[in-house]
């Protein structure tokens, strides 16, 4: 493999406060989702926090960080297959940030859980749980949207079991660590790449806030109007 400088520190904290709150939120989601009952409620708050988390992600990639954003790291597809041709021969290059390749699967995985979040926001267990703007469509609408809830729930179980492989073949197959970037935030970048400037936390906050209450206003305010 490519030989690579010193780490440097290319995750900000709060992609990386992001990546780990929304893999919790997603296991608890499943869990909860498939154990139904009186944890029905616990399973629409953290599928509005995880909502949030994704409104938060969409806008910190266009004013967030450097590395954090859609334009850094979401390249061409003769780009993404040249870093598949040399990953399959045994030499990832090294990036500062996600890989042509990986950056496309972090849009895949946020598109599924938009998609999980939004028909859950319009399904139903027909039992005593419904999402809060069920009662704004169609019994037939909201039939079809717990149709897609539920296969999509299959659909990002095997994204993560991809996503996790990958961590777990990069790391046993060419040495690379993709872990523990994510929580210290440092890792090997090409040599001469210097060390990305880094936004404002209290701009995350903002964002965050500002994302917290439309998801708010979407679930408790919208449903009564």
């Amino acid at each position: 493999m490519t030989e690579a400088a010193a780490p440097i520190r290319v995750w900000d904290l709060p992609t990386r406060i992001f990546h780990w709150a929304l893999a919790a939120l997603v296991a608890f989601s499943f869990a909860t989702g498939q154990v139904g009952g009186d944890w029905m409620p616990w399973h629409l708050r953290s599928g509005y926090a995880v909502l949030t988390l994704l409104l938060f992600r969409i806008a910190w990639g266009f004013a967030g960080s450097r590395t954090a954003r859609f334009a850094h790291f979401l390249r061409g597809w003769r780009a993404v297959a040249r870093y598949a041709r040399a990953t399959i021969a045994g030499r990832p290059p090294p990036f500062a940030g996600h890989n042509p390749l990986g950056g496309w699967v972090v849009v895949a995985m946020l598109a599924a859980l938009a998609f999980q979040a939004a028909t859950g926001l319009f399904s139903s267990d027909e039992i005593a749980t419904q999402g809060p703007l069920a009662n704004k469509v169609s019994d037939a609408i909201v039939s079809r949207m717990s149709s897609l809830h539920s296969l999509d729930k299959w659909v990002l179980v095997a994204l993560v079991a991809a996503h996790v492989a990958a961590i777990a073949t990069y790391r046993l197959a060419w040495n690379v660590r993709l872990v523990g970037p994510m929580i210290h935030g440092r890792m090997r970048a090409p040599p001469g790449v210097e060390e990305p400037p880094r936004r404002p936390a209290w701009l995350a906050l903002a964002a965050l806030c500002a994302c917290a209450a439309a998801v708010w206003y979407l679930v408790e305010i919208y449903p009564m109007r």
